[in-house]
């Protein structure tokens, strides 16, 4: 029976076998060809500005569900009332007060569903410029150690074991933030 792991890995892989034996590659046999691996949630977790991002969409939580806080106790307060004064009401009145309760309940339900799909969305924006200057340090880092390869192992589920050096996000997390040095010292 086939291992689909391993076969992930080995399709993975190809791209760099490819390259590997491309006529470049013979043409430049006497030249290793390198690779790197980083793993992007361990530069996410540990990358500058990556706190201010978070603590930025902490605060908007935090508002989004006092939001939903209020209008589920209004919610709560209008079935409360209903429920106290439902045996006073005629049936005509009792069923458009239900109508009425129903409306208000997809209302709210909908508001949640918006709120997730804009929080989503929040969420990809303030982590959009962290996740391009996390491109942009690889990209520097590979360029100087001269790799022709990077590969994620946030998104690698074939890799099994690889060589320590070969490991390069200590690297770009330094040129992270040595980026954010400059940055910061240009301001």
């Amino acid at each position: 029976m086939r291992n689909p792991r391993l076969i992930h890995g080995v399709a993975a892989l190809l791209p760099l076998l490819l390259l590997v034996h491309s006529p470049l590659a013979a043409q430049r046999a006497a030249e290793p060809v390198r690779i790197g691996l980083v793993d992007s949630r361990k530069l996410l977790q540990d990358m500058p500005g990556r706190a201010q991002a978070e603590s930025q969409f902490a605060l908007e939580m935090a508002n989004a569900r006092t939001l939903v806080h209020t209008a589920t106790d209004s919610m709560r307060v209008a079935v409360d009332e209903l429920s106290r004064t439902e045996s006073d009401l005629r049936p005509q009145q009792r069923e458009a007060a239900m109508m009425i309760m129903r409306a208000r309940e997809l209302a709210l339900e909908d508001m949640v569903s918006q709120l997730n799909l804009i929080t989503s969305k929040r969420l990809e924006e303030l982590q959009g410029p962290l996740i391009e200057r996390m491109r942009v340090a690889v990209k520097v880092v590979r360029a100087r150690e001269r790799l022709a390869l990077v590969f994620d192992l946030a998104n690698m589920d074939g890799v099994v074991d690889w060589a320590d050096e070969l490991d390069i996000t200590t690297l770009v997390l330094e040129e992270l933030r040595r980026a954010n040095s400059a940055t910061t010292k240009r301001l």
